[in-house]
């Protein structure tokens, strides 16, 4: 006589979009559902008696260890995120909700896919920090990569500085040929910033034709203002647009810290103001007061 009720858990299991695994105390699968190969991969027979820890994504093999090593010792751990490596290679977010069978020696674990889920969760955090024309960081983001600069720079007694750059001549640019040029333009103005600065630094725009450099750990004051001038040359060159060729230039402030501010307002505000000074001069230019390197 069938055993109706095993029967049925069965085809529960194997509907199911979730995937089902046992592991033993060793940490090699017994068993998994239908489900795995979907989400993984691989078949039941490509992973049954091989170690759990061998598919998991390598940065998250340690914390892995540590919550198998957290369960085994009696403690509740009933939810999970890790990240595992499919068959094809690519890297997925699972949440596992999984317990302990003292009486089985087994760990019976539910794996449920939410790589979309992250997918989107990073696309709103980029968005919520980043300029939505540029790709730059915002004004938010900026405030906050200074704050961090500030910290490290005081703890690790490094210096930094902020260049403040305004685009001379952008209002004509937008009044002569249109806002869709205008945009097109801080694009390129955009992506020439970011050839001028390290990946280690932070290019952000404010708004309007106003951007914010954060360079990180500057050992040599001179190397401040060298990419001061390699922003400076950069605007000054042509930009070509739907066929029309834009002259412009920039005017550039400086800031550092200490000297010239201890908080991330004091100096965009003094960035500001040396700016507003080139700006006033003539445009084309840096403005800075910083004293020389030792």
């Amino acid at each position: 006589m069938k055993n109706t009720g095993l029967v049925c858990l069965t085809d529960v299991l194997e509907l199911m979009l979730d995937a089902v695994c046992v592991v033993d105390k060793q940490g090699c699968f017994i068993a998994v559902s239908a489900a795995f190969e979907t989400i993984f991969g691989y078949t039941p027979a490509e992973v049954v008696g091989k170690p759990m820890i061998d598919f998991v994504y390598k940065d998250d093999r340690e914390i892995t260890l540590d919550t198998v090593a957290t369960l085994l010792s009696g403690v509740s751990k009933p939810r999970f995120e890790n990240r595992w490596v499919r068959k094809d290679g690519q890297v997925v977010h699972i949440l596992w909700s999984v317990r302990w069978s003292a009486v089985h020696q087994v760990r019976i674990a539910v794996a449920h896919d939410i790589t979309e889920r992250k997918e989107v969760e990073k696309q709103l955090q980029h968005l919520v920090g980043h300029d939505q024309l540029t790709g730059l960081a915002n004004r938010m983001l900026l405030l906050d990569r200074i704050q961090s600069s500030l910290a490290s720079a005081s703890r690790n007694s490094v210096e930094l500085s902020l260049l403040f750059i305004d685009i001379d001549g952008f209002k004509e640019v937008n009044d002569t040929h249109g806002h869709l040029v205008g945009d097109t333009l801080l694009q390129k103005i955009a992506e020439r910033l970011l050839e001028c600065v390290r990946g280690s630094d932070t290019v952000g725009r404010l708004g309007g034709d106003e951007f914010v450099v954060i360079l990180n750990g500057i050992k040599n004051r001179d190397d401040v203002l060298q990419v001061a001038e390699k922003i400076r040359s950069k605007c000054a060159q042509p930009f070509f647009i739907e066929g029309i060729k834009l002259v412009l230039s920039s005017s550039v402030g400086v800031a550092s810290y200490p000297e010239n501010g201890q908080t991330d307002m004091q100096l965009i505000q003094y960035a500001d103001q040396t700016m507003y000074r080139a700006k006033t001069a003539g445009g084309n230019q840096i403005v800075s007061q910083l004293p020389p390197s030792e």
